[in-house]
């Protein structure tokens, strides 16, 4: 090994030492419907936020037929067996040396069905009393796995998920994404049986901090609504329902009270795409559902994704708010933007965008739900850096440019963001050839499709490389105090 890589080991390793760890209610949740967003697609996305130093990996799982038996095991004990027909998804695994399960995290399958697990919620110790998380039910770490390969609609991923949790129980509380190319749902596991999902409207969005917002439901809107039988009457006859504003709410109910942190994300997500009702960050009970002061843009989710509340009062960028939660927050494995847009055949699925490491210095890259194949770099593993690895790449990165914000971050942020505006312009395009092969040579579309999601991911693994060797060079120039007369801007073409 080179000084250099020596040097940058110990860099990255001191570093990450430091950094904040962020335990397992973590995570940022988002869902725009069909009619509140720019282009008409439906959106669902999540930030994974484990641990600054946490590999993951991007891989295709390929359809499989089980013999009758054959079973799913999770590490808990948790056991299913495995459907017929397994339908072929992508998702996005911890590598093997983290020894907690697939952790799969998002996905899409060859049905055309994307879903995000999980945002993680808390359950209040009345809750857990009448109706005890399950040990060896199912859990974060195998939802994905389990669900993906066996559902050809969003609505049908609620009503799998929803049997699944009634039969063998769930071991957490969790929030899950479902979402076609018509409709997205909203998904809360409230206890060890009891769980309630609604259809997305078509013209609000949310964002989902680690907390249960569910409210008031009307189990006569089967339409709109599934839910176990039990989940209103089994706190209503113990005297555990809790009211707002003269309605049930299942949040108040099953949840614990919102910590700060969690205060902080909701009010920031509104604050973010509905400034003009200037919700409060005091608000006794979030809503869940919001309109948005204009339509959004993916490029505007991949914004949220990144958001430290900038220019307001909390901004955690300020050292009197120095340790507040942010939604853009250094210890984010990996973030995701899945777009279903109506013109997209089954078989190409949606689009999804993933940066790995933490949205703010990292760029979103995106690769249909048709692929095949995913760029070696994204199935490296190990849980020590590895210049080889998408993850280290992005996050290696990130981590010189979070030494200081201003003058080596700035540089990194702008130079992505205009690469992600450069691939959002492109994109119409790249849809426009794929949806025209599909109609007449779908072997020829799914390699257009693998192919263009391994190029993108090429140039930008190569660019991030070059762009960590200039950064890397400004700072050993520049650190332990030195003047810096200007702030570090990338050159790369």
């Amino acid at each position: 090994m080179s000084k250099k890589n020596n040097l940058l080991k110990g860099l990255m390793t001191l570093f990450l030492s430091m950094a904040v760890s962020i335990n397992v209610f973590a995570c940022t949740g988002v869902v725009v419907g069909k009619d509140a967003t720019e282009d008409g697609s439906i959106i669902i996305g999540r930030t994974e936020d484990i641990g600054a130093a946490y590999n993951k990996n991007f891989v295709v799982v390929p359809a499989t037929t089980y013999k009758q038996g054959k079973l799913f095991e999770d590490l808990n004990g948790f056991k299913i067996e495995q459907p017929q027909h397994a339908y072929k998804y992508t998702m996005i695994p911890d590598v093997a040396e983290h020894e907690d399960g697939i952790y799969a995290a998002a996905g899409m399958n060859e049905q055309g069905v994307a879903m995000t697990a999980t945002v993680s919620a808390a359950i209040n110790d009345e809750i857990k009393v009448l109706d005890p998380l399950v040990e060896t039910g199912i859990r974060e770490a195998a939802i994905p796995s389990v669900v993906l390969p066996r559902i050809k609609t969003a609505r049908e991923g609620v009503q799998v998920l929803g049997e699944i949790v009634e039969k063998h129980g769930s071991a957490e509380g969790n929030i899950i994404l479902f979402a076609d190319k018509n409709e997205a749902w909203y998904m809360e596991i409230l206890s060890g049986h009891q769980w309630a999902a609604v259809k997305v409207p078509d013209d609000m969005y949310a964002v989902i901090p680690n907390a249960f917002m569910l409210g008031y439901i009307d189990l006569e809107d089967t339409k709109n609504v599934m839910a176990s039988k039990d989940v209103i009457n089994m706190p209503k006859e113990k005297g555990l329902l809790k009211n707002h504003e003269g309605k049930f709410h299942l949040a108040l109910t099953y949840g614990t009270e919102m910590s700060e942190g969690n205060r902080l994300r909701a009010w920031g997500g509104q604050h973010f795409f509905s400034p003009s009702q200037n919700v409060a960050l005091d608000t006794p009970a979030f809503d869940l559902f919001m309109k948005a002061d204009d339509k959004i843009a993916v490029d505007e989710v991949m914004d949220l994704q990144r958001y430290r509340y900038e220019g307001t009062e909390n901004d955690v960028n300020l050292p009197e708010n120095k340790g507040k939660r942010a939604i853009g927050t250094e210890a984010q494995a990996e973030c995701h933007i899945i777009q279903m847009k109506k013109e997209y055949p089954k078989e190409v699925g949606g689009l999804m965008w993933m940066a790995m490491g933490n949205a703010e210095h990292s760029v979103f890259l995106p690769t249909f739900g048709g692929i095949t194949e995913t760029h070696e770099a994204y199935k490296v593993p190990g849980v020590n850096y590895n210049q080889d690895a998408a993850y280290w790449t992005f996050r290696g990165l990130s981590t010189l440019a979070e030494l200081d914000r201003v003058n080596y971050g700035k540089g990194v942020r702008d130079y992505w963001k205009q690469y992600e505006l450069n691939l959002v312009k492109a994109q119409k395009a790249i849809d426009e050839k794929v949806i025209a092969l599909a109609k007449t040579d779908q072997k020829a579309a799914t390699t257009y499709m693998t192919e263009q999601g391994i190029q993108v991911a090429e140039d930008a693994i190569t660019k991030a490389q070059a762009i960590h060797s200039q950064l890397y060079t400004f700072v050993a120039k520049h650190g332990g105090g030195r003047t810096i007369k200007a702030p570090f801007v990338p050159t790369i073409k």
